[in-house]
Parts: structure tokens; C-alpha cells; sequence
């Protein structure tokens, strides 16, 4: 059984804070591997108490650390971000007064010319690349190879070693692609670039496999949907008293109800009914804003229109561990009251959203240190997306309150989950397969 201390690689990496030192996890012990066995050993990474043996000058350090983490991620969330440099909103208008507003261009496509293969050996190539879709060329070092390729700014990577650029990948993903050699990009020159919020919204969340949206509801609404969920809670635990048959159609399978031995019940999975106020809630989400960069507008980017509402509930999530192996769901987490670092709030390894990393955590779970982790801290209202893919955990919950975060996830309308063996057990079987996006949109 592997262990992960958050507390302990909080405060460690708060302390390394002047270094800017990437937040490390430690981890001991051995691991069976496949992702079968992942999927049916979801608890095979467990937090130890956070609390256990820690000190008021702990707690603070913590905080700063988690905070700093929180900051990395609002940054991902709105900015066009690269493998070696990130550019921020004020440099994409920039660009966009340059070359221009426009939907990025297919291979070859009428915005697009000049298209032709360079191939490389060994060694570095000598470009800072924006991962924008499709990646954009922003700097070139003198001498280097791409130089020598004729590469220059502002062209585009329309393929890397026959993979179409047409939709951001998974940082993982990209990494493995440019360090194979021979590498052959196939380069163009854009009459105009690409620059929309929707892009950088829904690539976030292929690239970085997380983005983050505040105020995606009114805090009014979150408060009703809170006293709603403990309500239902407490009728739920009421009737499975009385019924326990009823245990598997309101609540679904958590790993650890308890962050500590001897602590309170402070976990639980809630499948959630479709009340009116639910999908009031639902509609505000997920169509409140009818602009580029709302969660509605992102979600059907990412799954397309007709894509199925696969869980609906509230949970605290704990263990490290990915919900899907391939792309096909994406989940949202909605703080129905703020979520303070001592309440545990939920942990992301930004760009693990891809085989490429679930190999590698499986090969090695120490490979997480060298993953900056976020972990936003959410006011009332907020929210945040991720891809299923990507590595994710709750903190321990070392307060006196329980944390309820509001979940859904939608399935891609071009995937189907169930071949691959994911199977819906979060959401009510009476509302399985009814609701698709579109029905909350406006």
C-alpha cells in the first residue's frame, strides 16, 4: 500500500518557498500495475493525517504553499500556456491584433501556407513554442537547429512526427513527441492566429487537464443547493436505516469516510435527484454566461452538445487516482460553500491527463515530484473542470466541517465509456442516460 503525506509535502515545499521549489510528494512502498488494477484498487494511494503531529507555524506554512498552488492554477486557467514559456492574455490580443481573430486552420487548409516537413536529428531544436491549437513558434534561438531549419516566429506546428496538431494535447503527451528523434514537424506560416477564450478555456483542459471558473454560480445558489444536499443527505441516511437495499441507489462507493482513525464521518458520495432546484442550479452553471469563456460554452467544446450527463452528486474525493485511462469524461466541482485549506481542498497534477503519465506513475509514484501540483482553494460558487484522465486527491479534511462539493460529469457524445469498462455508479439509476448538455444550455 502506497502512502501520500499532503501535509508533509506542503510544508516542505513552503519551506524551499524562496527557491520556488515544485511542491514534492513523497512516496514509499510498491504498487501493482495495469489499469484494470488501478481502476478496481482505487484506494491504492491513501493520505495520512494531516493533522497528526502538526504545529500552528505548520499549518501556516501549508497554507502558503496551498495558496501559491492556487495561484499557479488561476494562472493556467487564463492564459494560453507553453512547454517552456506561458503567455498571458495581454500578449494573445497582441497577437491576435498581428495576425488577426480566426478559428485555427486544418492542415493545409486556406489559412495556411507555405506548408513543408523539417526533420530533425539529435539534439535540441532551439524553439520556445506556444501550445495554442495548433502551436505557434515564439521564439528561436540563434544558431539552433531550428534556425538553421528556417524556422521563424510566428509559424505554426500544423504535425509533430505525424500527429495532426488540430486539438491540444496533454502536456505529457507533447513532451514524449518532442524528445523523439528523428523529429519531423510539419511547419507553416498562419495568415492569422487563433485567439479566442473558448480555445484557451477548453485547451486548459486538454493541455493542462484542469481550468478553473469563479462565480460559476451566484453564491445564493450555492447556499440553497448546500441546505438541499444536507437535507437530502439526512433523509437518505434516514431510509437506509430503515431500508439498507437503499444504500446502492443513494450513495455510491467512497474509499475513506474518515480523514483520520477515530475522526468524524466527514466523507460521503450523495448521488443527488434531479430536483428543480438542482437543475435551476444546473442551467445557472452550465449556461449562466452566454459568453467564450462560460463552463457550458467549455464543456460543449470539449464533449460536444448531445453529451450525456454521466454522474450527478456531491462527494469529497480522497485518494490519488485517475477516473478514466482514455479521454471520454469531464468533471466539474462546484464549492457549494468556500473551501479553506484546512477543509482539504482538492489536489490536480496538471498535464498527467494521458497514458503517457499513468505509465510513468505506475512505473515510478515518485515521478509526481517532478509535477508542480495545484490545488485551489474555492470561495462559494467556484468552480473547476478537469479532464478524467488527469491524477487527482482531496486533501485531508482536518476541520470541523464537511466539505461538500457539488459534481457532475458529462460524457464525450463521440465515446463511449461502458467499452472500455467505466461504468455509472454515481448518478441515480432513475436518471441514468436522461439529460444531455444541450438541455441546460441556452
Amino acid at each position: 500500500m502506497l502512502h501520500v503525506s499532503v501535509m508533509g509535502f506542503l510544508q516542505r515545499a513552503a519551506r524551499n518557498e524562496l527557491r520556488r521549489a515544485a511542491v514534492p510528494v513523497a512516496v514509499v512502498g510498491s504498487m501493482r500495475r495495469g489499469w484494470q488494477t488501478l481502476k478496481k484498487r482505487r484506494s491504492f494511494l491513501t493520505l495520512s493525517p494531516a493533522a497528526k503531529g502538526q504545529t500552528g507555524d505548520d499549518l501556516i506554512m501549508g497554507e502558503r504553499a496551498a495558496a501559491r498552488t492556487n495561484q499557479a492554477l488561476n494562472k493556467i486557467s487564463g492564459m494560453y500556456v507553453g512547454k517552456n514559456m506561458a503567455v498571458s492574455k495581454k500578449v494573445a490580443d497582441n497577437l491576435e491584433k498581428a495576425f488577426g481573430k480566426a478559428k485555427s486552420p486544418g492542415l493545409g487548409g486556406p489559412q495556411c501556407r507555405d506548408v513543408r516537413a523539417v526533420e530533425f536529428a539529435e539534439g535540441p531544436i532551439g524553439l520556445e513554442i506556444q501550445w495554442t491549437t495548433p502551436p505557434v513558434v515564439v521564439g528561436v534561438v540563434p544558431g539552433g537547429a531550428g534556425e538553421n531549419a528556417s524556422i521563424q516566429k510566428g509559424q505554426a506546428l500544423l504535425e509533430i512526427n505525424g500527429c495532426p496538431m488540430t486539438e491540444a494535447l496533454p502536456e505529457m503527451e507533447l513532451e514524449e513527441l518532442m524528445q523523439q528523434r528523428p523529429l519531423r514537424l510539419a511547419v507553416a506560416t498562419l495568415e492569422r492566429v487563433a485567439a479566442s477564450a473558448t480555445s484557451s478555456r477548453a485547451d486548459a483542459v486538454r493541455h493542462k487537464g484542469v481550468t478553473k471558473f469563479q462565480s460559476a454560480v451566484a453564491v445564493q445558489t450555492a447556499a440553497e443547493v448546500l441546505e438541499l444536499v444536507h437535507e437530502e443527505h439526512r433523509r437518505c441516511i434516514h431510509a437506509t436505516l430503515q431500508d439498507h437495499s437503499l444504500a446502492q441507489q443513494f450513495f455510491s462507493n467512497v474509499q475513506v469516510p474518515r480523514a483520520s482513525e477515530g475522526a468524524p464521518v466527514t466523507r460521503w458520495d450523495l448521488r443527488l435527484p434531479m430536483e428543480p432546484l438542482i437543475y435551476r442550479a444546473l442551467e445557472e452553471l452550465l449556461g449562466r454566461s452566454s459568453g467564450e469563456e462560460g463552463a457550458g460554452a467549455t464543456l460543449e467544446d470539449l464533449a460536444g452538445p448531445d453529451a450525456e450527463l454521466w454522474e450527478l452528486g456531491v462527494v469529497a474525493p480522497q485518494a490519488v487516482h485517475f477516473d478514466a485511462a482514455e479521454r471520454c469524461l469531464y468533471t466539474a466541482f462546484l464549492a457549494l460553500q468556500d473551501v479553506t485549506y484546512e477543509m482539504g481542498p482538492t489536489h490536480f497534477w496538471p498535464g498527467t491527463n494521458t497514458p503517457v503519465a499513468h505509465r510513468r506513475f505506475e512505473d515510478d509514484p515518485g515521478c509526481l515530484e517532478a509535477v508542480p501540483l495545484a490545488a485551489p482553494l474555492l470561495q462559494a460558487g467556484d468552480l473547476v473542470m478537469y479532464d478524467s484522465r488527469l491524477l487527482h486527491c482531496g486533501g485531508g479534511n482536518t476541520s470541523t466541517q464537511t466539505r461538500a462539493l457539488l459534481y457532475i460529469t458529462f460524457r464525450d457524445q463521440h465515446r463511449d465509456p461502458q467499452s472500455l469498462g467505466i461504468h455509472q455508479h454515481s448518478i441515480r439509476p432513475s436518471l441514468a442516460g436522461r439529460f444531455r448538455l444541450r438541455q441546460f444550455r441556452p
